[in-house]
């Protein structure tokens, strides 16, 4: 009995010992690791599925998931009247808007944006197809955002998206050309925001 009364003292000082020397934070939880966020992604196999990636890579802004819509010769051309607005202020604001460009100017709309909780596009022409690799979307756009730092906002606009298919499988888009909605004068465009915010995060 004694023996046993003199083991079980000895477990309680080395584990007492052990508690000290580890300290408190031995049993505190572990801060959790963030996961990477992959967001939805579906192979741009036809043309239309492009347009559904554009959509779901905004809606949860992820980066990586955007850029993938584009080829790496992807160029943007605003309308006009936006050049024209934006340049008053930011000279060239739009000059040499290359694919990197367009993920540094997404990236800083992401950042500034709470959420976006309508992106819809809506065909206002035949899909014109110029080869059976090269095709021609014309679309209605609207977005409804809203900023982290308050008020939401609609922007309405035209896009024609020049698509490619790359390898014989995957369709990407090559060309963007942005246009004002004659229908929706006094709305920013889509081309607005990235030309903004172009003028606040690059040179």
């Amino acid at each position: 009995m004694v023996d046993k009364m003199r083991f079980n003292g000895v477990c309680a000082v080395f584990f007492l010992m052990s508690f000290a020397v580890c300290g408190c934070g031995l049993f505190e939880p572990r801060t959790p690791e963030v996961p990477g966020k992959t967001g939805t992604w579906i192979p741009p196999t036809t043309p239309e599925i492009v347009l559904e990636n554009i959509q779901s890579s905004m809606t949860q802004k992820v980066i990586s998931n955007y850029v993938q819509n584009f080829t790496t010769d992807f160029v943007f051309h605003p309308d006009p009247s936006d050049s024209i607005d934006l340049s008053a202020t930011q000279p060239n604001v739009y000059d040499n808007w290359t694919r990197s460009v367009d993920s540094t100017v997404t990236q800083a709309i992401f950042d500034d944006v709470a959420s976006f909780d309508l992106i819809t596009f809506t065909k206002r022409d035949t899909t014109i197809f110029v080869d059976p690799d090269h095709c021609v979307f014309y679309y209605k756009y609207l977005l409804q955002v809203t900023f982290k730092a308050g008020g939401s906002e609609y922007f309405r606009g035209l896009v024609e998206y020049h698509l490619r298919r790359e390898g014989g499988a995957n369709w990407y888009v090559f060309v963007w050309i942005d246009k004002r909605d004659p229908s929706f004068p006094s709305s920013r465009t889509w081309g607005n925001l990235k030309g903004t915010e172009r003028s606040r995060v690059l040179p």
